[in-house]
């Protein structure tokens, strides 16, 4: 997904909460259940501090109270990115680790030192 979709900044959000948030559960579809195991081995290698890595299970990609990519609007203390989809979370999530997230300053890209609006931003999908 390119920077400049409209989807982007809740897909980057996305994936600082489940960077940040440590021992959080994560549902991925059954066919990235691998590539989900991969990153959550990358979480430990990019920060080896990190006590609680993220418990997989199987589902629609999605982090309780934290995101979800695809499916029904959730309530909106949910980070809601419709209709994207699993590489484009991967790549985001990836892209973040090799900055240093979430332990740098000013490397979690635009919009990361900001108190997040999740009604604005799905007020500004919604005009796709």
């Amino acid at each position: 997904m390119q920077i400049n979709d409209l989807r982007w900044p809740s897909l980057r959000e996305a994936a600082r909460r489940f960077l940040r948030t440590e021992g959080c559960n994560i549902r991925v579809p059954k066919e990235h259940e691998t590539d989900a195991h991969n990153i959550i081995q990358l979480i430990s290698d990019y920060i080896p501090e990190r006590l609680d890595l993220p418990i997989l299970s199987i589902g629609i990609l999605s982090s309780e109270g934290l995101f979800q990519i695809g499916g029904l609007e959730p309530d909106i203390g949910t980070c809601w990115v419709p209709e994207a989809t699993w590489s484009d979370f991967e790549e985001q999530v990836i892209e973040l680790l090799q900055a240093g997230y979430p332990g740098c300053v000013g490397c979690g890209g635009p919009g990361a030192e900001e108190e997040w609006n999740e009604v604005l931003r799905r007020k500004k999908m919604s005009e796709i």
